[in-house]
């Protein structure tokens, strides 16, 4: 390896490795899977859980970067990226739905999060909200509605958390009937980094179940309609970043 001056220590990319608008999936197939819709792409890395990409989609260049799951890894990968060049992030996620009227499989836009993640407050204060980037949000509003037509989705806030087989069954229940619609690990973390470090982040999330519903489907049900959900959050973040760099040349 050639240790230029640039050389990010976690993602193992310099500066001109990375496209300034990127894909940011927590998982590192999810990362693979979306670097295939490209027209043209190459391996930049891989170390640890990152595994970054960068290729051409429609003549506009785009790099997609998995960040692991949950925020200190998250914050990592964001921070490094925007070191060499990244300044224009979309979060590519799974989510579990948080009201009986989200199915699982549903597409849903993440404008807003609860901060229940610890990575966050490293950087910001507690009463600072985790906000999405408007110029993201709306992208990602335009390419839904035109990828999805008349099918359904969903806009609003996620409870971002950092232990994933606990429940806080009080605050579960104060967030219902609430604009949060979905709860994952690190939208709260990937906002605040932006609002910090002067970045744009959106985030995008396909839901892989739903604990609120009373009637629970089986991990094979959920698994199945979460793949559909994926394939259109990864087309629809893709198209949001094409039109933006697109708009922004």
């Amino acid at each position: 390896m050639t240790y230029d001056k640039t050389l990010q220590k976690h993602i193992r990319c310099k500066k001109g490795d990375v496209a300034p608008y990127v894909l940011i999936p927590g998982d590192p197939g999810r990362a693979k899977r979306i670097a295939e819709k490209f027209d043209s792409y190459e391996k930049i890395s891989e170390n640890r859980e990152y595994v970054v990409y960068t290729g051409t989609k429609d003549g506009e260049k785009l790099s997609v970067c998995s960040t692991g799951i949950g925020g200190p890894s998250a914050s990592i990968a964001v921070e490094e990226l925007a070191k060499v060049g990244a300044h224009t992030f979309i979060r590519v996620g799974s989510a579990g739905g948080r009201g009986e009227d989200i199915p699982v499989g549903s597409v849903v836009l993440v404008n807003s999060a609860v901060r229940g993640d610890g990575t966050s407050h490293e950087y910001l204060p507690e009463i600072y909200p985790a906000v999405a980037n408007m110029d993201v949000t709306m992208a990602l509003m335009n390419a839904a509605g035109n990828y999805l037509k008349d099918e359904k989705y969903y806009i609003g806030g996620s409870y971002t958390r950092d232990a994933y087989y606990m429940q806080n069954e009080e605050l579960n229940n104060i967030l219902l009937n609430t604009d949060v619609v979905v709860s994952e690990m690190e939208c709260s973390t990937v906002f605040i980094v932006g609002s910090k470090r002067n970045l744009r982040v959106g985030a995008i999330v396909g839901t892989d179940s739903n604990i609120i519903k009373k009637k629970q489907l089986t991990l094979k049900q959920k698994d199945e309609l979460y793949w559909k959900a994926e394939t259109k959050t990864i087309d629809i973040a893709i198209d949001a970043l094409v039109n933006m760099s697109k708009e922004e040349a």
